[in-house]
């Protein structure tokens, strides 16, 4: 918890959520039964869950809408804000420039059915190097201390990367386009025996990210949450990376 807000003490990402629950009136339903387990590791897994929750624990609908009427500086009810609620809102348009900047240049569309982990190692290489570019587009990130940014993009490199090629792929028909543009068939890669990491990309991601029309602002918020992860071990400043994280969710809902 970082301090008391709306009657109970909390995370600062919960109040984020329900401050922003109850803003805009928004609405869940549980794809489950309405049980889902709601904790510090899980309390993204259901909004339905995760609002009930804060409901349980005393969070108050009402110290939420009286706070619009509070003039700027009283904190009432015994709230305690943290450093990061200076931070404003997250800019869609920051985030859709950020992932345009790091587009692959170089045009390499033939599969050259050679080497295809050289490749990929290659590609990791130029991904790892447009990543620290990615994520310095983001005035927030290059705030937080420079321990802080490591631990960040060590922690979510990997997923970060599996993001942004499964995304270029998604106008390849059984293919994956990598950071370096070269574009290896699901064929090459059973050859070099990673087949099976390659057939569970294609899958579970491209074809989702196909089915869904995810576009470049969407991938854009998925790659910043997964970027800012308050638990990564090591975080010196977790509340303002927590905040930092619900701002783009709060981006992405709009």
């Amino acid at each position: 918890a970082s301090g008391k807000h709306y009657g109970v003490y909390s995370c600062e990402g919960c109040k984020g959520f329900f401050k922003r629950t109850v803003r805009k009136d928004l609405t869940y339903a549980c794809r489950e039964e309405r049980s889902c387990t709601i904790d510090k590791r899980q309390r993204n897994r259901c909004q339905y869950c995760r609002y009930q929750k804060c409901l349980t624990m005393g969070m108050k609908r009402e110290a939420v809408q009286e706070e619009r009427q509070r003039t700027k500086g009283d904190k009432g009810d015994g709230d305690t804000e943290s450093s990061c609620g200076a931070i404003s809102d997250m800019p869609i348009a920051s985030i859709r420039e950020a992932e345009l900047s790091v587009e692959p240049i170089d045009e390499q569309p033939l599969d050259q059915g050679q080497d295809v982990v050289s490749n990929i190692c290659q590609a990791a290489d130029r991904h790892s190097v447009h990543l620290v570019e990615w994520a310095k587009h983001f005035r927030y990130f290059t705030d937080l201390p420079l321990d802080d940014q490591v631990v960040l993009l060590k922690n979510g490199w990997n997923e970060l990367l599996i993001a942004s090629f499964s995304h270029r792929s998604m106008g390849v028909e059984d293919g994956i386009v990598l950071a370096t543009g070269l574009v290896i068939h699901r064929s090459s890669a059973h050859q070099a025996g990673v087949g099976a990491i390659f057939d569970r990309v294609l899958s579970e991601l491209v074809a989702k990210m196909k089915e869904m029309k995810i576009d470049k602002t969407e991938l854009g918020c998925l790659r910043s949450i997964v970027l800012f992860n308050p638990d990564a071990k090591g975080l010196s400043c977790y509340n303002d990376v927590e905040m930092l994280r619900e701002k783009v969710y709060a981006a992405l809902e709009e």
